[in-house]
């Protein structure tokens, strides 16, 4: 069922590529393309990949006249089956039950995102799967070497698209582990609709699940947005955003190879003691005695800014007010988002490196570079 799927998928033209050429993308100025939460077509004329973006990525409800003519009955059938829509006003319409984004030459499914009522905005549930087809994700994705490895660990994983990328193209033995079990429950429909099977999902708090592996390569989107109240699994990172990933960066080097790596995108803060870049040694221990750090800065803002620009902005709340306030008492000076490598390297004094990167392809190749020094 889940072959056939695919295939009805592939054959409607339902990837990256043409969905850039059909719908209206937001502008964004780091070269990655970005569809809004709800897509516009530009074109008039509807084809079957227009009804499968306007039902899984448009979360639009649609005639079921028009979704069974235009996706056929072995793709209608396959996607009822296994519960990716349901009928409603009596059995007229249809309407998709996750979202489907395609990513990497895979299907993602990930939760819905509610649509405001009225004027009020509908808050995400705490549990909540994000899409892949938001910036910091697909930065995140593309960010990742793609140079053949042994062993590959994605912590924070999601709706694991980057693990099941990997093992698709470049990784033999993948693991995904994440704190939310419902993240879990998606990543695990992920790998059987794309038809992956080197990849083992694991439920956990940081690396507790794989503690008796060690891996080439380790990479990690962590939650790391400032927040008074952990209230999102995968965006709240406590006051200063950096509650998950210090003690990512702190246990990773047990899991990590002699020649490993370790990748990940996330927000950093300079403050006035140290830079960002100094406290990634300060958090390594004395594991840091044999790991190169580099940092490749995408952006730079004010802790003013970078909370004004959190997930549910409300630049005079006083949740707002009380952040800025501590991040003061922490002597934040500016927030940075970093492309974060640490590399395994013995026999010679570890290199610390802090760049400013024009674009994505300056991440990945700085990444590839130390991945073929090594």
């Amino acid at each position: 069922m889940f072959a056939n799927i695919r295939t009805s998928f592939a054959d409607l033209g339902f990837n990256e590529s043409n969905i850039r050429d059909r719908y209206v993308f937001e502008s964004d100025p780091a070269g990655s393309f970005v569809l809004p939460t709800f897509p516009k077509r530009k074109a008039e004329t509807i084809t079957g990949l227009d009804v499968l973006v306007h039902l899984f990525m448009g979360q639009e409800s649609l005639p079921l006249d028009l979704v069974e003519q235009f996706l056929g009955q072995r793709c209608f059938s396959g996607l009822r089956e296994v519960n990716l829509m349901r009928l409603e006003d009596e059995g007229a319409t249809c309407r998709a039950t996750v979202r489907i984004e395609p990513v990497k030459k895979l299907l993602v499914c990930a939760d819905l995102f509610p649509r405001k009522s009225s004027s009020k905005k509908i808050p995400l549930r705490s549990d909540h799967v994000y899409r892949p087809w938001d910036f910091s994700a697909q930065m995140y994705g593309r960010i990742i070497p793609e140079i053949p490895c042994r062993s590959f660990l994605e912590m924070c994983c999601g709706s694991a698209y980057v693990c099941l990328a990997a093992a698709k193209n470049f990784a033999e033995s993948v693991y995904g582990v994440d704190i939310n079990e419902r993240a879990i429950r998606f990543a695990e429909f992920n790998k059987k609709l794309n038809g992956i099977e080197n990849v083992t999902l694991y439920s956990g708090d940081l690396f507790e699940p794989v503690q008796s592996h060690t891996f080439d390569r380790i990479v990690a989107h962590p939650p790391y947005v400032p927040a008074l109240v952990e209230s999102l699994t995968f965006a709240d990172g406590g006051v200063d955003g950096e509650r998950v990933s210090t003690a990512l960066i702190r246990e990773m080097p047990r899991y990590l190879a002699d020649g490993g790596e370790f990748c990940s995108y996330l927000a950093l803060s300079d403050r006035v003691d140290a830079p960002a870049e100094l406290r990634v040694r300060e958090m390594l221990g004395t594991y840091g005695q044999e790991l190169d750090v580099a940092l490749l800065v995408m952006a730079e803002r004010s802790p003013a800014s970078f909370l004004i620009s959190r997930s549910d902005p409300t630049p005079f709340s006083e949740e707002n007010e009380q952040l800025q306030d501590a991040c003061r008492k922490l002597g934040i000076t500016r927030f940075i988002t970093t492309a974060l490598t640490i590399r395994s390297r013995k026999g010679s004094a570890p290199l610390t490196l802090r760049h400013r990167a024009v674009s994505w392809q300056t991440v990945r190749a700085m990444s590839e570079t130390m991945t073929f020094a090594r």
